[in-house]
């Protein structure tokens, strides 16, 4: 018998922390691979994941805790299998308006540019955001990453923050103040972009 592929949400698993509900995915896909298994060549494993999700439904927001792959993975599954009762979406950052807050940039990542056959570029350096060829590098292609080191509260964050919304904290930042600032991700979406 063959491993059932799944996605399972299960809401309410523990106090809330920061103002989110606390839930858990339990996310079953196939993975292709190459090889054998004792003897027998193989082309699919099943991988489970399962990983903590912090959300609160007033005001449509989903943290998924885990690698961005499994975590659009996820958003894909629940989307088919329950589009009729909730639909998500990753939010989609803009990058210029976090620029501005941020203490400094010392990291960037751009697809797509428009100059040359080079399809990717990325800069690195303390204060990246206010030399030139970064300015030069925004105007030509797509902005797909930026690593920052941002105020939030009393804290100094150093984040990698996607286009599509996903946060990458760098430094040993607690549970509640990563939720706080994905929270706060939502308010720097791409105007004309609809809340997840």
């Amino acid at each position: 018998m063959a491993d059932p592929i799944f996605t399972e949400f299960s809401f309410g698993r523990g106090a809330p922390q920061g103002g989110f509900q606390v839930g858990r995915i339990t996310h079953r896909q196939a993975v292709h691979v190459e090889g054998f298994w004792h003897g027998t060549p193989i082309t699919e494993l099943v991988q489970e994941s399962k990983f903590d999700a912090y959300y609160r439904l007033d005001e449509k927001i989903l943290i998924a805790h885990c690698r961005k792959e499994v975590a659009l993975s996820a958003v894909r599954a629940l989307n088919g299998g329950f589009g009729e009762v909730l639909e998500l979406r990753p939010v989609e950052v803009d990058f210029a308006r976090i620029i501005p807050r941020a203490i400094t940039v010392i990291g960037s990542w751009f697809k797509g540019m428009s100059y040359s056959n080079i399809r990717s570029e990325a800069a690195f350096g303390n204060q990246i955001n206010r030399d030139p060829e970064f300015a030069r590098m925004c105007a030509l292609g797509k902005h797909t990453n930026l690593i920052v080191v941002i105020s939030h509260g009393a804290d100094t964050l150093k984040v990698n923050l996607s286009r599509d919304g996903s946060a990458y904290f760098m430094d040993n930042t607690p549970t509640q103040t990563c939720l706080e600032f994905v929270a706060l991700l939502t308010q720097y979406r791409v105007a004309g972009a609809q809340a997840a």
